[in-house]
């Protein structure tokens, strides 16, 4: 198994994210920026590259922000069963059940590498998790069963979740005056969320945050908005 001090220095392409560089010297190899399966099947790069190397914050600021929506509402975590959207390797999972306290935790992603990822880094902290595109197989959800929130860490936008798919995942998954908590790049919004209140119900935000989701591998900000919402408060 590869160890973190067995990646070595990294370096990252700019000003385009094309690829990541990591290894000690002379066995140096290269991935491209985005190829999810073959970062999460080295132990440790995913981390090292993205929370290390460019500062990504979305997992604490969005799980965050779902906590404090609980204590506005005045319920417990530990009655939570939370569906964690672009799992990845666990990251989110890991803070909903050991920060902010979140009883149960199922996970979802398209990637494979990424359940085998969380099994190896994080084993225990699903009690179910799927690999499926739900777009094209919506049963998974029902398969995962009702869940009182979505939270999703970084994984809606462009190439991403996309707005039918997020709606549709939300309609279906989340019991009436559940919690919808994610975050979604600058320069989506507002139009992204002007469009999908109306869709989930969502007009009554429980609490929203501006922040930096990481650095670009050019040093500018790649800034994002959180947020909080109570899905169809009124069912």
């Amino acid at each position: 198994m590869i160890t973190t001090d067995a990646l070595g220095s990294l370096e990252f392409s700019s000003p385009e994210e094309e690829w990541i560089e990591y290894g000690p010297p002379g066995e140096r190899t290269r991935v491209p920026f985005h190829d999810y399966a073959a970062i999460y099947a080295v132990p440790g790069l995913y981390e090292r590259a993205f929370y290390e190397g460019l500062g990504m914050c979305s997992a604490r600021v969005v799980c965050e922000l779902y906590a404090n929506a609980l204590r506005t509402l005045g319920r417990p975590a530990a009655g939570e069963r939370v569906l964690d959207l672009g799992a990845g390797n666990g990251i989110g999972g890991q803070e909903l059940r050991e920060t902010v306290g979140v009883a149960e935790v199922v996970g979802a992603d398209l990637e494979p590498a990424a359940e085998r990822a969380a099994e190896r880094d994080r084993p225990g902290i699903y009690a179910q998790y799927a690999t499926a595109d739900l777009g094209e197989r919506p049963e998974v959800l029902d398969e995962l069963g009702e869940v009182s929130a979505v939270v999703a860490c970084s994984a809606i936008g462009a190439g991403h979740i996309g707005l039918d798919l997020l709606t549709a995942i939300v309609t279906r998954a989340v019991r009436p005056g559940g919690l919808l908590a994610f975050a979604v790049a600058d320069g989506l919004v507002p139009d992204f969320l002007d469009e999908l209140a109306p869709r989930v119900g969502g007009e009554q935000v429980v609490d929203a945050i501006d922040y930096v989701h990481r650095r670009q591998t050019d040093g500018t900000p790649h800034r994002a908005r959180a947020v909080c919402w109570r899905v169809d408060p009124a069912g």
